[in-house]
């Protein structure tokens, strides 16, 4: 006999370990995001704006995005799973770039702070990585859970400038347009992190039907080994 609270804590540890390594990669590529959006929003809103001080008017744009985009994360990872939130948030991120440079190719103030707003819902998104690690680890695994899903951070702190810089001026005189199309291109695959995110293998579905089953039985505190080599282990 195998204890079942074992098992379950053994195999959602591994699940948890495959998820941190998406969700690190996610954070990294995510805090890009916002890295461009600083990096470059006051300068171009003073070369779009019709007046110079509005120029920080897309950075405001940003941080109302964010503050926006909270609930609406939460409510949809409750409705339809985290991954489907994700997914939803990584959108914005492409619309982010992709808006970014179409409004600094057209000279458009109002187009450009909609891609600062969008760039907001995007970050909203992304402060819900840490939580989705936790999700699912056991109390032991949780904390280097959130810890490398956050240490993505600060890889992202580097990609961020290192991107922008490389790009600001390959599109002249449009400067930082080009930024924003790699910035495009970094959610885009920042999104193919979150395929097959949440799918469960046959055995991990087997597993989990055996020991709901066999706890509606009455069973207690123990798992017979013939369901146990069903656990979902990769």
């Amino acid at each position: 006999m195998i204890d079942a609270t074992v098992i379950d804590e053994v195999s959602g540890d591994l699940r948890a370990r495959s998820n941190v390594v998406r969700l690190a990669a996610a954070q990294a590529l995510t805090g890009a995001n916002s890295a461009v959006i600083f990096a470059t929003g006051s300068i171009v809103g003073a070369t779009l704006a019709p007046n110079i001080s509005f120029a920080t008017v897309p950075l405001s744009m940003y941080v109302v995005g964010l503050a926006a985009g909270t609930l609406p994360t939460g409510a949809i990872s409750r409705l339809y799973g985290r991954r489907v939130a994700f997914i939803i948030g990584t959108g914005c991120g492409v619309l982010t770039g992709l808006l970014g440079a179409f409004a600094i190719l057209h000279g458009s103030f109002p187009l450009f702070c909609c891609a600062t707003f969008l760039g907001g819902l995007y970050g909203a998104a992304s402060q819900s990585y840490r939580f989705a690690a936790a999700d699912g680890a056991s109390a032991e695994y949780r904390p280097k859970a959130v810890s490398w899903v956050m240490a993505g951070g600060v890889f992202a702190g580097v990609l961020g400038p290192q991107l922008v810089q490389w790009t600001m001026d390959i599109w002249p005189p449009y400067l930082f347009a080009f930024s924003f199309v790699v910035q495009a291109l970094v959610a885009l695959v920042a999104m193919a992190c979150w395929r097959g995110s949440t799918r469960r293998s046959r055995r991990q579905r087997i597993f989990t039907a055996a020991v709901r089953c066999w706890r509606s039985c009455g069973g207690r505190g123990s798992l017979p080994r013939r369901f146990a080599a069903s656990s979902p282990i990769r």
